[in-house]
């Protein structure tokens, strides 16, 4: 099932009065097929529209129906048959900015306020091509107008959140009973797919470090990188990032899994990491400051005498991998219906690193896990 109607109305609704209260007549919607940080997902989160190649623009006016301009048919046929926007179109030889230039033309005048998401992703030329070829009083940064509502999620988009949660699980549980000596980095990336496609994933950001564990551990190990065809061998550790995703909500399970005895440092690293990941879930409640699950983690890697990463401890996680980095830095409270991955991680020595983790939802009075895979260092 994908999301409802009354999903669509509730955003479009919010949208807009956030575009009144703003003064905004019109919000140009950039989107593409890329990960290019926490805008990437406004375009869906207002569409319904997963890219899956290529650029598109939607132009959504506070008053009137949305359009959405795409480059080819199968990017509009894929629109009418899964979006929200009724009237996707594609011009033939002509690119999508100057369809949206034309269109905007027709609908905007010398007086209108543009909002545009988002500067952070389009390109210089497109957004150049709007600028110059459609009048408008001022053309603004509009992408955090979209992102701020994107932070809490309503029960349908949690519903989503807890299906890719499942097939994290799932994807973990199958490589703990796939994985032996001889596969290789590849074998586990293709069998990654084979769990969670059949149960509805559409796509999946799996890295995974694997080396030696001898002498501390072979750099880089914890270093999440794309697969090779190095087989695991006997004495080795592989860290997995699992990340699926169902219907453009992400979810993030990261988890050890050692063949041969762990060696112990890596048993000493991963109560670490659990340790900071407990103390991070102290202050996953309503009302806390974002910034205190980071603390929390940091005062146990400082009392264990680690290096501390200043980022990458905890983010958001929804239409984006990371909807919102948590920083030292962040400000805003936690709130009911946020989607959060903590997985704290910290330095072993150069090129060395260890992180774990899962990804969790705020409730009214704390928190719920959405992954249940055990927390156990797994040895085969």
């Amino acid at each position: 099932m994908g999301l409802s109607t009354k999903e669509r109305d509730r955003r479009h609704a919010n949208l807009r009065a956030e575009m009144e209260h703003e003064g905004m007549d019109v919000l140009v919607v950039y989107g593409n097929s890329g990960r290019q940080g926490p805008r990437t997902g406004n375009l869906a989160y207002v569409s319904n529209f997963i890219s899956f190649s290529g650029q598109q623009i939607l132009v959504f006016p506070r008053e009137g129906e949305p359009v959405l301009f795409v480059g080819v048919e199968n990017q509009r046929i894929e629109s009418l048959r899964n979006g929200w926007i009724a009237d996707t179109r594609c011009e033939a030889l002509t690119p999508v900015p100057k369809q949206a230039c034309n269109y905007l033309n027709e609908i905007t005048s010398s007086n209108s306020k543009i909002g545009i998401s988002s500067l952070a992703l389009i390109p210089v030329a497109w957004h150049q091509q709007l600028v110059d070829q459609v009048s408008a009083a001022e053309w603004v940064e509009a992408g955090e107008l979209i992102w701020k509502l994107r932070l809490v999620q309503s029960d349908e988009e949690v519903e989503m959140s807890r299906h890719a949660a499942r097939l994290g699980d799932k994807v973990w549980e199958h490589l703990c009973g796939f994985i032996r000596e001889g596969v290789t980095e590849l074998d586990m990336r293709a069998e990654m797919d084979r769990a969670i496609i059949p149960e509805g994933g559409t796509e999946n950001f799996n890295m995974m470090g694997l080396a030696s564990m001898a002498n501390g551990g072979e750099a880089p190990w914890g270093y999440v990188i794309p697969q090779t065809d190095r087989p695991i061998k006997q004495g080795d550790a592989v860290l997995l990032e699992i990340s699926p995703r169902v219907r453009g909500y992400w979810n993030q399970i990261v988890r050890v899994l050692a063949l041969g005895e762990a060696e112990k440092w890596l048993v000493d690293a991963h109560q670490v990491v659990r340790e900071a990941r407990d103390a991070s879930l102290e202050h996953m409640k309503p009302g806390e400051p974002m910034v205190g699950m980071v603390t929390a983690m940091n005062d146990v890697f400082e009392k264990h005498g680690y290096e501390v990463w200043p980022y990458g401890l905890v983010h958001l996680t929804g239409l984006d991998l990371t909807d919102y980095m948590i920083t030292p830095l962040s400000e805003g409270e936690l709130e009911p219906g946020m989607v959060v991955t903590t997985h704290p991680m910290f330095n072993l020595g150069p090129n060395r690193q260890i992180f774990w983790g899962e990804t969790y939802l705020v409730t009214d009075d704390g928190h719920e896990p959405l992954n249940t895979s055990t927390d156990e260092l797994v040895c085969l």
